[in-house]
């Protein structure tokens, strides 16, 4: 874990995050009903790596089990004390958790690699925001075998992911095309790409690749998973 979390660690630290997001993401909003589409009522939703994200209190404000992970502790704590929500600290074996009175939502200070389903249970969807393309590129196939493990029979998995000529900026982002997601996990997923946008598109906006990275093309992809065994 300390290899994989202490550069993360550190830039929390120094409040050096420009991942983070003020405001509930987009693209979130723009197609959470596409992953509640899979069964009527509450869900459980997975976030990986999810740090501080608005979007997991806007998943449980509209009624759902939330779980999410981070191996820093900072924002985990950071999340709470923002969004009002009182909390109790426990454990599961050796992984800490910080979970709301109501118990709809939980965040599990870990290595990811460290969760299985006998800590966790398993999820009807996972929100994907930001850690497929902050896994290193070596870690991707164990990240998508533990992922698929954690997954009801019946699911919808929405991943926003980045799409750019790697050798113009090491990232993170990462860079993870389509073609990569479904050779991950094409095996038990049909992969539908819901939208691409060009981030360059205005050259100038702050939101720009080309202005931030100097990238001469980047795509910002949203890809939905669904159960083959599920598939019409």
């Amino acid at each position: 874990m300390e290899e994989r979390v202490e550069y993360w660690s550190k830039r929390w630290q120094v409040e050096d995050s420009p991942w983070h997001k003020t405001d509930v993401n987009r693209f979130l909003l723009s197609y959470f009903d596409r992953v509640k589409q899979i069964k009527e009522g509450k869900l459980r939703i997975f976030v990986p790596l999810c740090g501080k994200s608005h979007d997991l209190k806007w998943i449980y404000d509209q009624g759902h089990e939330v779980v999410g992970l981070d191996g820093v502790e900072k924002p985990i704590l950071e999340f709470f004390q923002e969004q009002g929500l009182t909390y109790t600290k426990g454990s599961e074996g050796a992984i800490q958790f910080y979970i709301s009175d109501d118990g709809r939502l939980k965040i599990y200070h870990s290595d990811l690699f460290a969760l299985d389903t006998s800590i966790c249970g398993k999820f009807d969807g996972i929100w994907d925001r930001g850690s497929l393309v902050a896994i290193l590129p070596e870690d991707r196939v164990r990240y998508a075998k533990l992922l698929k493990s954690l997954l009801n029979e019946n699911f919808a998995y929405l991943i926003d992911t980045m799409q750019y000529d790697q050798s113009q900026y090491p990232g993170p982002p990462l860079s993870v095309s389509v073609e990569e997601v479904t050779k991950l996990f094409g095996d038990v997923c049909d992969v539908e790409t819901l939208l691409t946008v060009d981030t360059n598109a205005d050259p100038l906006s702050a939101a720009s690749y080309k202005l931030r990275f100097n990238l001469d093309t980047c795509y910002e992809i949203i890809l939905l998973l669904k159960s083959k065994a599920n598939s019409v």
